[in-house]
């Protein structure tokens, strides 16, 4: 993917948000990097401090919660194109994740610097309104699916995931998906033989 096209994407998403100057996008666009990465990469790792933080152009990443690295990992999130790549707690109050991401498949993302970051929030009145725009959003996100997670049958959860996120079910690992969802393997399978490809 170009740099140009990347960069129009992430302002168009931005914008969905809360609208910026033309001096904002200019000095946005001079701290930006296009960046590729390998699938399997680990972008953040539990107990590092988030050095930069991505928007995803191309491609799909999850977050792995770890209980016990010896015996039971998670899938908490997904990324799919057009998200911000941040760990929880993590980038904004640089505090060490909690949480590993690493990326599913080959990836295109625009990532800033931390320093770069701060820049643009001391600089420029609309980058808090942005943050908050878009970690509420993103909370907003999780509570939904935690809600899910409660109220919906295992049928239903996957139904309605299937049919906002088809392209991942081609690219993560049925388990994977299944961890999201709170399915067991033998359910999973059944309903992907019913709602799948």
């Amino acid at each position: 993917m170009l740099y140009d096209a990347a960069f129009e994407m992430l302002c168009r998403r931005l914008s969905s948000f809360h609208p910026f100057s033309l001096v904002f996008r200019a000095e946005l666009q001079s701290m930006l990097s296009l960046v590729e990465f390998n699938k399997g990469e680990v972008m953040v790792a539990t107990g590092q401090r988030q050095a930069k933080v991505w928007f995803l152009c191309h491609g799909h990443a999850k977050e792995i919660s770890c209980f016990d690295r010896d015996v039971r990992e998670r899938v908490s999130w997904f990324w799919f194109a057009g998200d911000f790549i941040f760990s929880y707690p993590g980038f904004f109050s640089q505090e060490p994740a909690i949480t590993d991401i690493v990326l599913i498949e080959g990836c295109t993302l625009l990532e800033i610097s931390f320093e770069d970051f701060m820049r643009l929030r001391d600089g420029f009145v609309e980058v808090p309104l942005l943050v908050e725009k878009i970690r509420s959003h993103c909370e907003l996100l999780r509570v939904g699916h935690a809600s899910d997670l409660v109220n919906l049958s295992a049928k239903e959860r996957y139904q309605s995931f299937y049919g906002q996120h088809r392209s991942l079910f081609q690219v993560a690992k049925q388990k994977d998906i299944a961890s999201f969802l709170g399915i067991r393997n033998d359910g999973f399978n059944r309903y992907y033989g019913l709602f799948g490809f």
